[in-house]
């Protein structure tokens, strides 16, 4: 009885140390946060944007909330949502200002360190844990996420997460359990619902067990299948509705950044060996070298202690699998890594708990030798971690902290200025033409919707076609009075047609760090603004039966539209004309196309689907309703449905696009004996629209 009060006590001082280094890394966090007046820049406003989006669709905070689950999806087009709605649930709250939100940095980073002890525990116990703990809290790199407003500390939290209880459930000594997989699963999910990245570690870790599965009995196999169809139904509903803008959007982040930041090819020697030298700053100097020195004096050990009886497969045995585990995700991970062309050193994240446990493991190999040979005990080298922290380039931050607080951001003012001159209830859009971490659409969109705001920025200047728009449509205008930061030659002649235009007067400049200022614009009142974008989008919509010349008008309008007025108001007043005229009259073509590019615009394409066929069987001689039907059949995942259109049309009406349709279609569905049919379609299809859009070209 003695014995065991004495083992829970010690586990009960354990876990109290683990709660007390959390607290004094988060008190490090929040001071260094309470003085940070920072605005957010690109990324960072973007994710805060995200979150408070999805706080106020499940109502968490201001807002109606959504109507169904698909407005819920809409809110995270290219992103996974999980992350976002755990950070607006803190918002909610906490609060919306950024060092408030950032609470939500502190809840990870909690989430992270109980995970990373309780796999210490699992692996070599409480000392070894520790080690692991302090290293954590103690690590330059996860502070700088702690500090910066970004998705890899979720990543990196869901990730512990996943591979520690994964690891134990496919663990032959103590694992197969259906708790254990129920925990591993849910797991698995959390992380590839908070960003892509995590396939990184995911898909190989799967790969691991699958291969694993053969040398298990049946249980296991049934687990592991169970496991894999709940995670594939756990992401389908989110891929399913944005699918396009994920896989575009991915395409975007890591081929197209690869190319415009001039990043290595991935099979350059520069590429293979990019992120080591950036391991030194992510764990400090100090804890790199002890950790990775006694791993080597480790490593050397066991080799001049290896027996050559041993076998390969012994690895895999039940006293060497927890490690086994590590090291091949660890690798696997590293190399998955490696291989993608966009590189960043945050991009690095997935792999940092593996490497905190190996760091961990070679300052345990230092304890054990000090004990054994000096009678060392292992509580001084518990200093390293603080120590080293000390002296690495995280303590440069609080060092600026004065500089820091005393720096004058504009955004707030800016937005003040416009609240006061809203009107109750009505929605603004401001246009962003600086694009700067000072100011830019995203900042402002966020300091516009904080405290249930309705206030919205945008960035025009891109191209001369925006001039016209800006001074027709435009309300609120930021310019900027010098560099004006990450913008096109486009944008300078943006700028000076607005401050020699008589349409706009400034309300008020703001000083900047840099050279120059900042300068709010709003419209003169003697020229007010007519957007009747709701009648122009009618007319645009009866473009759609003119087929790709039709389609590129109406995209090349709506793009400038959706950036003059975020809130897209004029897609209440287009739905709301059309059904009245289709309740009188249900075969009124031009309200039907009205509807159904509204309905692709929503990401509605089942709806959509609807109204496209009541235009094929009103116009059965223009074979564009179907063209467009057989897309958004595509798009909802119905190849057998779109081949079927698209077949019949051009039966129809003989088509090069039509027939590039039914055979692309085809192949979705599995007909691919039609692979050379699309091989000529394809081509003399893209050659059609090229022809059909040289008007515009001209």
């Amino acid at each position: 009885m003695l014995i065991n009060k004495n083992i829970n006590y010690s586990k009960y001082i354990f876990w109290i140390s683990v709660l007390f280094i959390w607290i004094i890394s988060t008190f490090a966090d929040r001071i260094w946060w309470n003085f940070y007046s920072n605005t957010p820049s690109w990324d960072q406003a973007d994710y805060l944007n995200s979150a408070l989006d999805h706080a106020r669709a499940l109502s968490f905070m201001g807002g109606d909330g959504v109507s169904d689950f698909r407005s819920l999806l809409d809110k995270s087009p290219k992103i996974p949502p999980f992350a976002s709605i755990i950070n607006g649930a803190v918002i909610a709250f906490a609060g919306d200002s950024p060092h408030k939100a950032a609470w939500s940095l502190s809840f990870w980073n909690g989430f992270f360190i109980f995970n990373i002890a309780s796999w210490g525990l699992y692996l070599r116990g409480r000392k070894y844990s520790i080690f692991c703990v302090l290293i954590s809290a103690c690590s330059p790199f996860l502070f700088d996420l702690r500090t910066n407003y970004v998705l890899e500390l979720p990543l990196i939290s869901a990730i512990t997460f996943y591979l520690f209880h994964l690891g134990k459930w496919s663990d032959k000594s103590i694992g197969g359990k259906w708790i254990q997989l129920i925990i591993a699963t849910f797991a698995c999910s959390f992380s590839l619902l908070i960003k892509q990245s995590s396939l990184l570690v995911i898909i190989p870790s799967l790969l691991f067990i699958f291969i694993l599965s053969f040398n298990r009995d049946k249980k296991f196999s049934l687990q592991f299948l169970c496991l894999f169809l709940i995670n594939l139904l756990a992401v389908l509903p989110w891929f399913y509705h944005n699918w396009i803008m994920i896989l575009s959007g991915t395409y975007r982040a890591v081929f197209e950044s690869a190319a415009i930041e001039g990043d290595p090819s991935i099979f350059d020697f520069k590429s293979i060996f990019w992120y080591f030298p950036y391991l030194d700053n992510h764990f400090g100097s100090i804890i790199f070298f002890c950790g990775s020195s006694g791993i080597l004096f480790a490593f050397l050990t066991y080799i001049r202690t290896f027996r050559s009886s041993a076998r390969f497969i012994d690895i895999f045995n039940k006293n060497n699998y927890k490690w086994t585990w590590i090291y091949f995700n660890l690798i696997a991970c590293w190399t998955f890594t490696t291989f993608v062309p966009n590189k960043d050193e945050r991009y690095i994240a997935c792999t940092i708990p593996l490497i905190i446990l190996l760091l961990a493991l070679g300052f345990s190999k230092w304890s054990d030798w000090l004990d054994t040979y000096f009678k060392f005990k292992y509580y001084g080298l518990l200093l390293i971690p603080p120590i080293s922290f000390l002296f690495s380039n995280s303590i440069n931050k609080f060092n600026t902290l004065e500089n820091i607080s005393s720096k004058y951001y504009p955004v707030k003012d800016i937005i003040s200025i416009v609240k006061l001159n809203q009107t109750f209830d009505e929605k603004e859009t401001v246009i962003v033409v600086p694009s700067t971490p000072d100011i830019n659409q995203h900042n402002v969109s966020y300091f516009g919707r904080m405290q249930d705001g309705k206030i919205l920025g945008r960035q025009l200047g891109q191209s001369l076609l925006h001039i016209e728009p800006v001074l027709k449509y435009s309300n609120w205008i930021i310019l900027a009075e010098g560099d004006q930061g990450s913008v096109s030659s486009n944008s300078i002649v943006l700028d000076k047609a607005i401050r020699d235009s008589s349409l706009f007067i400034k309300i008020r400049e703001f000083p900047r760090e840099k050279k120059g200022s900042y300068s709010l614009w709003k419209r003169n009142s003697s020229s007010p603004k007519q957007n009747e974008f709701h009648n122009r989008f009618i007319e645009l919509a009866n473009g759609m039966e003119q087929g790709p010349l039709g389609i590129k008008l109406i995209f090349d309008e709506i793009e400038i539209e959706h950036m003059i007025d975020g809130h897209f108001k004029y897609q209440s007043i287009v739905s709301e004309k059309a059904l009245s005229k289709i309740s009188s009259d249900p075969e009124n073509v031009e309200s039907l196309w009205s509807l159904s590019l509204l309905n692709i615009l929503w990401n509605r394409p089942s709806e959509a689907d609807i109204y496209l066929r009541n235009l094929e069987i009103l116009l059965p001689n223009n074979p564009w309703p179907s063209a467009y039907r057989s897309i958004v059949n595509l798009a909802s995942w119905n190849p057998l449905k779109a081949s079927l259109i698209a077949d019949k049309a051009h039966k129809r009406n003989p088509n090069y696009f039509l027939k590039s349709l039914s055979d692309t279609t085809a192949l979705f569905r599995g007909a691919f004996w039609r692979w050379n049919s699309a091989s000529y379609s394809v081509p003399n299809a893209i050659k059609s629209i090229d022809e059909a859009l040289k008007p515009i070209e001209k």
